[in-house]
C-alpha cells in the first residue's frame, strides 16, 4: 500500500547560475540533484513495496555515507552545541 502524501515543507531558493549550468551539463535538473542529496542525507529509502508519494529516494549506501560526511565536515551538527 502506498504511503499517504506528506505535507511538504517548502523552500524557495535562488540558485546560482553556476549550479544550474553544472546540473545542465550533466543532464540533471537542479531539483533532481537537490532532492537526491536531501534523500541521501536524511537516509530516505523508497522501497518498491512501499513507495513514497513525494518521490524522495536515496541514491545508495555510499551516497548516504558521503552526504553525512559532508554535512558533519561542514559542522552543521555542532552549530548550536555549547
Amino acid at each position: 500500500m502506498p504511503r499517504k502524501p506528506r505535507h511538504p515543507n517548502r523552500l524557495t531558493l535562488d540558485l546560482p547560475a553556476e549550479f544550474v549550468e553544472l546540473c545542465q551539463a550533466d543532464g540533471a535538473t537542479p531539483e533532481m540533484v537537490l532532492q537526491g542529496f536531501i534523500a541521501d542525507l536524511a537516509g530516505i529509502m523508497n522501497w518498491a513495496s512501499d513507495p513514497r508519494a513525494d518521490g524522495y529516494s536515496s541514491n545508495g549506501s555510499d551516497e548516504r555515507r558521503l552526504a553525512m560526511e559532508y554535512y558533519e565536515r561542514v559542522g552543521w551538527p555542532w552549530l548550536n552545541r555549547g
